[in-house]
């Protein structure tokens, strides 16, 4: 785990963001900075917003209210001048957008297209890179992912594990200051998630900047460097793992942890026909 001091840079910071689908607000005034370096764990029950704060970081979502910043360049708007903001246009937004990696729970791969195909396509078609320095990239990202030996494969010769590896060589290739990651092992079959899940210890050993939305416990105590859990549109807590997983302060961080260890307690024996993997012990929280 890296541990950022207050020198280091932020990265990417949310101010009092505020995001609705009609009359639901998903997100109620929600602030979060992540600094360069930081591997920061967003857990939570489902419809809690996190994939929407995901959404909202990236302005695949515009928030309605609030500002999100990339360094020292707010997101989607930018200042006239007068005390307004306007939209910035959807080039730049584009561009933007490029300087933040984004893992998705399905996999998002061209059937069509080899493994290092996929892996070229945002360098070639967002970043306009020649064909054989896109090639190169993408080449080092499947090496980095362990995928070096699957150039010629089409996605659905590979198990989920590797289809999701793809997907992370893919976002790592076009060299973001961020990566997104949303719940990345929860469409896999549980003996799979550890491959990927090995991936991104690899990533965050090298200080990438990571924002992962998961119910992977055990990741998160041993990767994150703050873990921060949501309900019900807000961040209820957040702090060092041991602080959050070993000492809670909020009642309701309390009753979500003592939902897991009830479950992990009624889990077969690691190894036995009925034993299921760390995303499906924690999988029903999410129902």
């Amino acid at each position: 785990m890296n541990t950022p001091d207050a020198s280091t840079p932020v990265a990417l910071k949310a101010d009092d963001i505020v995001k609705s689908f009609g009359t639901n607000r998903i997100l109620d005034r929600v602030s979060l900075s992540v600094a360069r370096g930081e591997v920061v764990c967003i857990l939570g029950p489902s419809g809690s917003g996190k994939s929407t704060l995901l959404r909202c970081l990236n302005w695949l979502a515009p928030p309605d209210e609030g500002a999100v910043w990339l360094g020292n360049e707010r997101l989607g708007v930018r200042d006239a001048g007068d005390g307004r903001v306007h939209s910035r246009p959807e080039r730049e937004i584009r561009r933007q957008r490029s300087r933040i990696g984004m893992v998705f729970q399905s996999f998002n791969l061209w059937p069509h297209m080899t493994v290092l195909e996929n892996v070229m396509e945002g360098l070639l078609s967002v970043k306009r890179l020649a064909r054989l320095e896109a090639g190169d990239l993408a080449v080092e990202a499947l090496r980095q992912v362990g995928l070096g030996h699957k150039h010629t494969a089409y996605p659905a010769s590979l198990s989920g594990g590797q289809q999701q590896r793809v997907g992370i060589a893919r976002t790592l290739a076009m060299a973001p200051e961020v990566i997104l990651f949303d719940e990345p092992t929860s469409a896999l079959d549980p003996e799979l998630v550890g491959e990927v899940l090995a991936v991104m210890r690899g990533l965050a050993a090298q200080q990438t900047t990571m924002i992962v939305v998961t119910h992977e416990i055990g990741f998160a105590k041993e990767v994150a460097d703050r873990v921060v859990f949501m309900d019900a549109g807000r961040i209820v807590e957040q702090g060092p793992p041991a602080q959050i997983f070993e000492a809670p302060s909020s009642d309701r961080l309390r009753q979500f942890l003592s939902r897991f260890t009830q479950a992990s307690a009624r889990t077969p024996a690691a190894g036995t026909a009925d034993a299921p993997g760390a995303a499906d012990t924690f999988k029903h929280f999410n129902a």
